[in-house]
């Protein structure tokens, strides 16, 4: 899998904190591990974050998140892998997370 670096900077671990809340919300069943029928709700819920608007994902949203997300290929997704995602996305914007 690929290793990411640990963020450093409080900004960096804010969001990281945040991002492992809504992946417990996602994660219905409890079983460590976002599924296609679990993905509705995370883009839902991330959606809430952004917009008022009402929004509803569809197969192909699904399957793109999942495909984007989803780096062993096993059809789900993992806390370290949903870290991956948010991570780059942190460092895509520009966020420091070694602290230097």
């Amino acid at each position: 899998m690929n290793s990411e670096p640990k963020p450093q900077t409080h900004q960096a671990k804010a969001r990281l904190k945040a991002a492992r809340s809504i992946f417990e919300l996602a994660d219905v069943n409890k079983d460590g591990f976002i599924t296609f029928d679990e993905v509705p709700k995370l883009l839902i819920e991330t959606n809430k974050l952004i917009t008022d608007e009402k929004y509803v994902p569809t197969k192909e949203e699904i399957d793109c998140w999942i495909n984007m997300t989803d780096l062993n290929k096993d059809k789900k997704v993992s806390i370290h892998e949903f870290e991956v995602l948010i991570l780059k996305a942190l460092q895509a914007q520009g966020i420091d997370l070694d602290g230097q």
